[in-house]
Formats: structure tokens, sequence, C-alpha cells
């Protein structure tokens, strides 16, 4: 079958086992392909007067962009895939299908109607639950156990279409969200290939979804992303988690911002502190008191300063006995049922 792509995954190896099945890729579309600006003169100097920020990374198993340029396939950019001219580009491909697998518009019923034979979404969750934008954000801050992958046919109702594949994925104790979606990715390019495969035979099955059972989550929130020290230290870890390797966890304390990059939760009653209050300070690390348990910062910045700098005034400006600001200003569940 002759295939469209919608997605602006970097680390994802579906293109090559597409084709290896014997699928053809007509192009593959992004909203741009332009590359990030070069760091700012700023950023450069702090980081030649001090180490690098202590932000985690995921080690990439594949490069899209190389692949699709060594393969000669178009690299589309397309700031609005529902524009008139862009349907008619799109027309004038003639695919069987188009895939959509990570990609920030919402498809109208004029590009939804194309393809042939319709669209297929990869969402990273096991529809109905976790609908929405940034279910492994929620997933996790939830403090969910299981996540998964759903491929289904995309309707103008966001992740509400029939379900062709689904795949189930245990979530590590200590796993991050760059972490699990990248295992979604990978588990997504063998689910759509499985269903992409299904479609070409004429063996696809298709089941609606349940209704009752459906949960959708929007975008996230500076407050929902604010830790609150009166709940326990897993839930304030789980909430770490949800935002790495890309963001650190925001506190406030004494006017300061602070940014935890790496912590540890640890079990235990209040002793003496209150929530939110630092207990224990080590060269580079804080043990806080949290409404159930403990929460051991192990790295952090104060502000925008790292390196040297951030050390210095870890020492100055964070005492034993301050007290983080408990909880978020307003704090917005993004969650609501839907009927």
């Amino acid at each position: 079958m002759r295939l469209l792509v919608f997605s602006q995954i970097a680390d994802w190896d579906f293109g090559p086992r597409l084709k290896a099945s014997g699928h053809d890729i007509a192009a593959w579309v992004r909203p741009t392909w332009e590359q990030g600006p070069p760091p700012a003169v700023s950023t450069v100097l702090t980081t030649i007067l001090s180490r690098p920020k202590p932000i985690q990374t995921r080690q990439p198993r594949f490069d899209t962009r190389t692949w699709l340029d060594h393969e000669k396939i178009p690299r589309i950019p397309c700031p609005n895939v529902n524009a008139p001219q862009f349907i008619e580009y799109v027309k004038g491909l003639n695919v069987d299908l188009i895939v959509v697998c990570i990609f920030p518009q919402i498809l109208k019923t004029a590009i939804l109607q194309t393809p042939r034979l319709g669209v297929f979404n990869c969402h990273p969750s096991l529809l109905p639950r976790y609908g929405g934008p940034e279910p492994g954000f929620w997933m996790l801050k939830n403090g969910e156990s299981v996540a998964g992958v759903t491929v289904h046919v995309m309707t103008e109702k966001i992740d509400a279409g029939d379900i062709v594949a689904q795949q189930e994925l245990i979530i590590g104790e200590n796993e991050n969200a760059g972490e699990l979606l990248q295992r979604q990715h990978y588990a997504a390019a063998t689910l759509l290939i499985e269903a992409v495969n299904a479609m070409a035979q004429g063996t696809l099955t298709r089941r609606p979804q349940n209704i009752a059972e459906r949960s959708y989550f929007g975008k996230k929130k500076v407050a929902d992303t604010t830790p609150d020290w009166n709940g326990s230290a897993r839930q304030i870890y789980n909430l770490l988690r949800a935002l790495q390797p890309d963001e650190p966890l925001i506190a406030y304390l004494n006017g300061h911002t602070i940014k935890i990059f790496d912590a540890r939760p640890q079990e235990g009653s209040a002793s003496w502190g209150v929530p939110g209050e630092i207990l224990t300070k080590q060269s580079g690390t804080l043990l806080v008191q949290t409404g159930n348990g403990y929460l051991e910062i192990r790295s952090y910045e104060i502000g925008s300063y790292h390196g040297w700098i951030n050390r210095m005034l870890q020492v100055i400006l964070l005492p034993l006995g301050s007290r983080f600001d408990l909880t978020p200003a307003a704090t917005e569940q993004a969650s609501k049922a839907v009927s």
C-alpha cells in the first residue's frame, strides 16, 4: 500500500520496518523541518563558566530524518494540514492510507476523507482511558503502573475512533516520561505495521471504544506541575518522573525558584519537621519532609545558575529549617469524564 505519514518523532524506526513489509511511503509530514537555533551567547558563556545542567537525557536509537533523506522520501513541512492547498497536494499523491503518530494538529473531515482507506492514529495510552495530548505526563503523575499504545481509526472527535490494535506496557518504578515515550514509539511502530498489513490483506478488525470508560486529560498547566508538599513523597516523585527528562520539577522557597532534576522518595512518618521543611542538607542534596515520607533531592539548581555558581548559592540561600512553599497557587485538574 501507499502511505502518507504525519509524525514529528525524531527517534522512530517505523519507516524502514514499513518498507520491509512491502509498503511505500509517499511523503513524511511535519509542521516544520527547520532545525533549532544555536545556543544563545549567554547559554554558551554559562556552560563555559560552570558545568552543564544536570538534566537527564535518553539515547536515540534511530534518526528518522537521516533515513528519509537516504531513501529520498520527501520531507514536507505543513503548518496547516487542513488548508485547501495541502489537501489538493495529498489528493495528487493517491495514497491509500494516512498514518498519524505524535502530530500537533487536529485533522478535520476534508483531510480525513482524502486517502482511499482512511486514517490510522497511534495514541500513547490504552484508550478509552487517558485520551488527550499528554497522556504520559498524566499517567506518571497519577501513579499508574500500566501504560500502553492504541492504534485507532481517526475521526473528528479526538481519540474516539474504533480501536484496531492495542498493547499494554508495564511502567517501571523509576521510569520517566521520556523513557516511557520512547518505548511507546517503538511499540507503536510494531502495532501500526500489523494494522497496515491487516488492512492490505482485508483482515482488519475494529471495535468501538466504550465511552463509559473514557477519560480525557488536557494539556498540563503550571499548577499541574508544581509539587504539593502536603502530599506524599511518592506523589512528588511521580510528578518529577512525569516531567523528566525534558523539564525539571519547579518548586519555590524564600522567593527563589528551585529546579529539581533528581530525587527519590523515602518512607517514614513525620519526626520533627513539617511538610516542605529542609531537615538535612549535604553537598548538593536535601532531605525534605512531606505529608507522608521524605523526599531526598539529589540534584537541584537555584534560579538560572548551575555548576560551581549553583553550588555556592546552595550553601548560602537554603538554610536548614527553611520551608518550601506548600502548594500551587491554584491547582486545576485537567481530567474530565467524557460521556
